[in-house]
């Protein structure tokens, strides 16, 4: 009894191999393929992490009220428009998905932000000489901008090539 189960087992695997043996021989360039097109998603996710950190270290500094250098391909931080005084994430929108250009080489990303500006109080006004008497020079105000990042690889990983506010 047990050799009549051993060959029906040994003549099903025969049988399924035999049957096997024409996809395997299609699927092996198929798997090939698949595993090359999950090193290219596989290293878009990791460029993605690598922008998304350097993103952030960016905001943290600008919320700071700069940027250092050193995160910046040319070395050199852009100066901040006339009075900003910290740049912050506008939770309330999601930021803009990270654009990359054809070759992978430069990307670009859109994130809502709002921006503390301080104007120099202006004017001869009672409650103005008040307020100048007692240390307060500036107005605050909050606004809605749009901070538009663009990044490029360098040999060293992602670094920022420009940053403005629109």
């Amino acid at each position: 009894m047990s050799n009549d189960a051993t060959t029906s087992r040994r003549a099903f695997l025969k049988t399924g191999a035999i049957a096997a043996a024409p996809l395997a021989a299609v699927g092996v360039p198929v798997a090939a393929l698949a595993a090359d097109g999950s090193k290219a998603r596989l290293a878009r996710l990791e460029d993605e992490r690598a922008i998304g950190e350097l993103h952030g270290r960016l905001l943290r500094h600008l919320h700071a009220g700069g940027a250092p250098g050193e995160l910046f391909a040319s070395g050199k931080a852009p100066k901040l428009q006339a009075g900003v005084r910290a740049v912050l994430p506008d939770h309330s929108v999601e930021p803009g998905a990270i654009a990359f250009s054809e070759d992978g080489q430069r990307a670009s990303q859109r994130q809502p932000v709002k921006v503390e500006i301080a104007q120099e109080l202006e004017g001869d006004a009672t409650l103005i000489q008040m307020a100048r008497l007692q240390g307060n020079t500036l107005a605050p105000a909050v606004l809605s901008k749009d901070l538009i990042a663009g990044y490029v690889r360098t040999g060293g990983g992602w670094a920022i090539e420009s940053a403005v506010l629109a």
